[in-house]
């Protein structure tokens, strides 16, 4: 079709007006920009204020309570921000989450290293907030604080601004979590706490031959026993009482909303642990040793260092994962190398429901002919435990934590009893600070059990021996002096020597004021009833169900 004169007259005539309006919107777009401004501001930690745990407030410039209903434009790169209409303060609440987020808040904020930057406008000024929110907890006074504080090398907290800055600005080798009052070592990006050392557990040394070996730098054995004497050794963050972590502690530490799967993101804060995620959905030791009767093997071989067995024991684990409840943590061989992280402060032992009551079962004391030194034959009835309630690999030492007595199996199925390592230091006790002795022992979960009481004095005189003496007359005596127990205070009380021993057996004419004793003698040791208020010796007992 032909295009008329006036036809492309009118064409041009629009052509034209559209450059015109769209040079008209360039132009006042030029002129927004340039009447537009942007502030940026920095605020500081101490111009926070924490509303509760999961909400804070501050000062913003050029916002009053007149017109903070005329501010816009309210974005913040994450968690959620606004103006207090009443008083002209930001509120920002760093864990709200949107909708459409697969994330939870305290994910998102820790990915973003707990840095904010919130933008708002007022008219044609621009101004962007840059602060720090770290995670909060409510004290014991039952208000807002931070919940974590990184610790420097030797110990010292490290500055305010430090706290606030992420891994590749700053450096620390521990983190206090100031709700539990626990410290952790924070595993590092190389050396001898590095995040991807390798240890079997407790004293084992032992490959097993499906895994690789546990690997590490600690010029001695990879194991958690070497890793926590070095630790300790070097005064750690400034501490010397590092240890395994229990598993309730654990729980303590691990936040379910922070783990992603996705992202490979770890159930731990990554900002004051960022090498864990390195190690998604692996397993961590703790000081948890579980008691089987011969290891969770269905059938299981001494000398067998593949699976679990009665020498390997085995231990639970910790999984950086979702669920890390204790129902959905089976146990692992102890000689399988994990990855750990030690901890130090007052233990929060595990409850591990697995407590025997006394022992009513008369324990008949061992007949051991005359002549004869119980002594060289101790491993036939004995076994020496660790600190953390394992049987340890080597029965020579001369380091160990409790004894397990085995006399009794045909009589107590399934039952280990356990008898405490003392000092003959140790202070004498009245009854009263026996019984609250046996509550510190199980606050620091001794011998990794937290069952530990005074024995009975059925119980007690289970450690005597029956050895004949003159002609042929028995006599009850103190035993196995020489090894597992050569921690024992031997004599007779006429001769100025207290070997009395507390038990909880009352004295039933007069129990509120007398508990019998158990005096340990060369011969003819005996019991009797004891003031409550007379001061003598203490051994614990332990006695606990073994799994089936």
């Amino acid at each position: 079709m032909k295009k008329t004169a006036l036809s492309i007259a009118c064409i041009s005539l629009l052509l034209s007006a559209c450059d015109d309006s769209n040079s008209n919107i360039e132009q006042t777009a030029k002129k927004v920009a340039e009447e537009t401004t942007t502030t940026a501001m920095e605020i500081k930690t101490s111009d926070i204020t924490a509303i509760s745990t999961t909400a804070i407030k501050f000062t913003v410039p050029s916002v009053t309570a007149t017109n903070a209903a005329t501010v816009t434009n309210i974005k913040a790169n994450f968690g959620e921000a606004s103006i207090d209409q009443v008083t002209g303060e930001m509120n920002f609440s760093p864990y709200t989450t949107d909708s459409s987020s697969i994330l939870s808040g305290e994910s998102i904020a820790a990915q973003h290293n707990y840095n904010f930057k919130i933008i708002y406008q007022i008219d044609n000024a621009i101004y962007q907030l840059n602060g720090s929110t770290l995670p909060l907890y409510n004290d014991k006074t039952n208000k807002p604080a931070v919940r974590f504080s990184k610790i420097s090398l030797d110990g010292i907290p490290l500055s305010t601004e430090d706290q606030a800055r992420a891994a590749n600005t700053s450096d620390w080798s521990c983190v206090t979590d100031n709700s539990s009052e626990l410290m952790w070592q924070a595993p590092q990006a190389n050396g001898p706490y590095a995040f991807d050392a390798t240890y079997y557990w407790g004293d084992r040394t032992i490959n097993n031959r499906d895994y690789s070996e546990a690997s590490c730098i600690l010029g001695g054995s990879c194991n958690t026993d070497s890793l926590v004497a070095i630790a300790n050794k070097q005064q750690l963050c400034g501490r010397s009482d590092w240890r395994l972590a229990t598993r309730t502690e654990w729980q303590t530490l691990l936040d379910k909303k922070l783990f992603d799967e996705d992202s490979k993101q770890s159930p731990i804060n990554n900002f004051y642990f960022p090498y864990i995620d390195s190690n998604f959905d692996e397993a961590y030791w703790t000081n948890s040793f579980t008691i089987y009767a011969d290891g969770h093997d269905n059938n299981p071989v001494d000398d067998d260092w593949q699976g679990s067995n009665a020498l390997v024991g085995d231990a639970h684990v910790m999984w950086m994962t979702k669920d890390f409840n204790f129902a959905n943590m089976p146990p692992r061989s102890t000689n399988e190398p994990h990855f750990t992280m030690l901890v130090n402060g007052t233990v929060i032992p595990d409850d591990k429901k697995n407590e025997v009551p006394a022992i009513t079962t008369p324990l008949t004391p061992q007949d051991i002919a005359e002549g004869v030194d119980e002594n060289l034959n101790w491993q036939s009835r004995f076994v020496k435990h660790g600190a953390l309630g394992q049987a340890l690999a080597a029965q020579d030492t001369t380091k160990w934590a409790c004894t397990a007595d085995q006399a009794y199996k045909s009589v107590l199925p399934n039952t280990q009893m356990l008898w405490q390592r003392i000092s003959k230091n140790e202070p004498l006790k009245n009854y009263a600070q026996a019984v609250e002795y046996a509550k510190k022992v199980n606050q620091a979960s001794g011998c990794g059990q937290t069952n530990w009481r005074l024995p009975t004095e059925n119980e007690l005189k289970s450690l005597l021996v029956n050895t004949p003496i003159f002609g042929g007359v028995p006599s009850s005596r103190t035993s196995y002096i020489t090894n597992v127990f050569n921690d024992t205070v031997v004599g007779d009380w006429m001769e100025g020597i207290n070997s009395y021993y507390w038990t909880s057996t009352i004295d039933t004419d007069n129990p509120k004021i007398k508990h019998s004793a158990v005096s340990f003698q060369d011969a003819f040791s005996e019991s009797s009833y004891r003031d409550n208020t007379e001061m003598h010796r203490v051994r614990l007992i332990s006695t606990t169900r073994l799994q089936p």
